[in-house]
């Protein structure tokens, strides 16, 4: 029975090896003012990243990162 346990455990590590690192907030932060926006808010909830900014253009926007991967999930108009 400790075999079967000992061995079940070992294969569950690759899983967790390769489970893709979560992102800091700055790191997105960072991206969206190297693309010239400015950024007047940020939160992090662990799996998404949500930042308020004022693009480039002068328009304010309201994003949506994956935390994981740096990917813009949604941007749209921030009322």
């Amino acid at each position: 029975m400790i075999r079967i346990t000992l061995l079940s455990a070992l294969a569950a590590v690759p899983l967790a090896a390769n489970a893709a690192p979560i992102r800091p907030l700055s790191a997105s932060v960072t991206d969206f003012e190297r693309r010239g926006y400015i950024v007047r808010s940020a939160e992090d909830d662990g799996r998404t990243h949500e930042i308020e900014a004022i693009a480039p253009d002068g328009r304010r926007i309201e994003a949506v990162i994956e935390a994981a991967t740096g990917e813009v999930l949604t941007e749209r108009p921030d009322d």
